[in-house]
């Protein structure tokens, strides 16, 4: 009864039959989202049987193809309705919008794992159905499974193979631009023809399959999710200053600090937040450069941490207390098309030959040793000394108690494994759904506890 659903009721224009009255079938998707049916088809006979969703729905039995409408109706509205939500929860002194708490998580798109396809597949496939669609395909031909049996269903297959080409092309492109050691087989590049837009990668039990990617920024005094976001992407890479963005613009400009897991916490993420004036605390991540290295031989090599930096002169000195020079620099690319310059710091192997300290250091003492430092290296750097301070850690401690609750609710209570729209503007809206009705529960018990605080929920 509190939230403001004009929005929703204005994306109604007049003319035509009247529509079912948008708040109850609003009403009646997020009570089901919270019973942990999130298809339209399972809306539809929910609405039929079961006297809860009838009493909050006035009764209405719509049809099947109505509800999938309802969906994708809501994909306009839904961004809208929970900002609504959020701005009225800061006006109530409910959401603290100074403070966010970030981490993402994926979901199997509402495509089949056994339907990716390569290149010449895709060519061979709509070779075939283009036969079909213009009969002239042989009398004696068996028509594959995966064949539409009527019409409409293969005229809509060809749309989707038509933009599997696209995305399968833009993903080929970006192939070739990768370097050599990291360039893969072109035919084994591969698109989902059920769902094109999801990209592929291993989900949380480490499947191979389409999925999208959901980010979370949580309140940690309320426990409300202040923000989402369903991305075509694999990782979590390149999310933080997007979700800083949709954040303020939520709040109105008061966020002012961050946390978040090792993922977010790179020197392009650490740009970002000193650009936008956010403090960030998540850890360094671990990398190969500061873990120390094994030689062919098995001897533990030196890491980079331990070779001492001169800001002023701008080079390396060595544990023995050699000197390395600049040597020569190359570009890196970054999430986003960004890149960073990485410089290399080289030490003659005339030093390392005769160094006591070599076998530990380097594998091949008469080639030296070469040490590389990123651009912006100092950012980390300050970024690992801030969270070994005690005091940042005593603040970073809300963050495990914290975002994981959305997702672990979302995954165990709601029954929430996949989505059940094809294509990323429908999964964008199941989220919202979704962390619409997570919100609309939990602000109902921070009111409940605020009229009757001696009473706890069991």
């Amino acid at each position: 009864s509190q939230l403001d659903t004009q929005p929703l009721i204005e994306s109604y224009q007049p003319g035509g039959q009247l529509p079912y009255e948008p708040t109850a079938m609003l009403s009646m998707v997020l009570y089901l989202l919270l019973k942990g049916i999130a298809s339209p088809a399972r809306w539809h006979e929910e609405a039929r049987l079961n006297e809860a969703v009838q009493w909050l729905g006035y009764g209405y039995q719509p049809s099947r193809r109505t509800w999938y409408d309802f969906r994708d109706r809501m994909a306009d509205t839904i961004d809208q309705l929970h900002q609504n939500l959020i701005r009225d929860g800061i006006k109530q002194g409910v959401v603290d919008p100074t403070v966010g708490v970030q981490d993402g998580t994926s979901f199997a798109a509402c495509a089949s794992r056994h339907r990716m396809v390569n290149d010449a597949t895709l060519n061979k496939r709509k070779e075939q159905l283009e036969r079909l669609i213009k009969g002239t395909q042989q009398e004696n031909e068996t028509l594959p499974k995966w064949v539409p049996p009527t019409v409409a269903g293969r005229l809509e297959l060809v749309q989707r193979m038509d933009r599997a080409r696209g995305v399968l092309d833009q993903r080929i492109a970006d192939n070739a631009k990768k370097n050599s050691d990291k360039r893969k087989d072109p035919t084994k590049i591969l698109v989902s023809l059920s769902d094109p837009d999801a990209p592929l990668g291993r989900d949380k039990l480490k499947v191979y399959r389409p999925l999208y990617t959901v980010q979370h920024v949580v309140d940690p005094k309320s426990l409300l999710i202040t923000a989402y976001r369903c991305d075509a992407s694999v990782c979590d890479t390149g999310t933080l200053a997007p979700m800083i963005d949709q954040v303020q613009k939520i709040v109105g400009g008061q966020l002012r600090c961050m946390m978040a897991d090792s993922a977010y916490c790179t020197i392009l993420d650490l740009r970002d937040c000193r650009e936008r004036n956010i403090e960030l605390l998540a850890p360094v991540q671990t990398n190969s450069y500061s873990k120390p290295k094994k030689s062919t031989n098995g001897v533990g090599l030196s890491n980079r941490d331990q070779f001492q930096w001169d800001q002023e002169k701008s080079t390396y000195r060595c544990p023995a207390g050699h000197v390395l020079k600049y040597q020569s620099k190359q570009q890196k690319k970054r999430h986003g098309g960004r890149s960073l310059t990485q410089y290399r710091y080289h030490c003659p192997g005339a030093h390392c030959s005769s160094c006591a300290l070599a076998a530990g250091c380097v594998s091949i003492p008469a080639r030296g040793r070469t040490v590389t430092r990123m651009e912006g290296q100092e950012l980390l750097d300050e970024q690992r000394e801030k969270m070994e301070r005690a005091d940042t850690q005593q603040r970073y401690k809300v963050r495990s108690q914290t975002v994981e609750r959305g997702f672990g609710d979302a995954k165990g209570n709601r029954r929430f494994e996949r989505f059940h729209g094809r294509g990323l503007r429908r999964a964008r809206c199941e989220t919202g759904l979704l962390v619409l009705a997570q919100n609309l529960l939990r602000l109902d018990t921070l009111q409940r506890k605020a009229v009757s605080p001696e009473k706890t929920s069991t």
